[in-house]
């Protein structure tokens, strides 16, 4: 259910409690032109990966988190950078854990991710769509 038309998404947000609500209503442009799964995965990952940055790049009001996404040849490939440089590897949080389940997530969910670190933190995430 792969729309041949190339989608692009770019969001700037800024660091606030809904920054994470933010991102996942920019991923609207993909429902429809992916099946089901992927697109409540891509919104669920963007979710997790914007609410690590909010909460964790010690961000100034100033400062935006920047949400790439993009459909191109069956992969959708999201980016989500923000000015941080700190990272924390993916652990295997506790049943009753009520946090630190996000990069466990990704990590269970995307097909592949990565970080890139330099001047920013990027986090991303590729989605196989078909």
């Amino acid at each position: 259910m792969v729309d041949a038309q190339e989608t692009d998404v770019r969001l700037l947000i800024p660091p606030t409690p809904d920054a994470p609500s933010a991102a996942r209503d920019a991923m609207s442009q993909f429902e429809g032109r992916v099946e089901e799964e992927v697109f409540e995965n891509l919104r669920l990952v963007v979710s997790e990966l914007v609410t690590n940055s909010y909460r964790h790049a010690a961000m100034r009001g100033n400062e935006r988190l920047e949400v790439r996404a993009r459909l191109r040849d069956g992969v959708i490939r999201l980016e989500v950078e923000d000015p941080g440089s700190g990272f924390t590897a993916p652990h295997d949080p506790t049943p009753h854990a009520e946090s630190g389940w996000g990069l466990y997530l990704v990590d269970h969910i995307a097909d592949r991710w990565g970080v890139n670190r330099g001047r920013v933190t990027e986090v991303w995430a590729e989605f196989d769509v078909d």
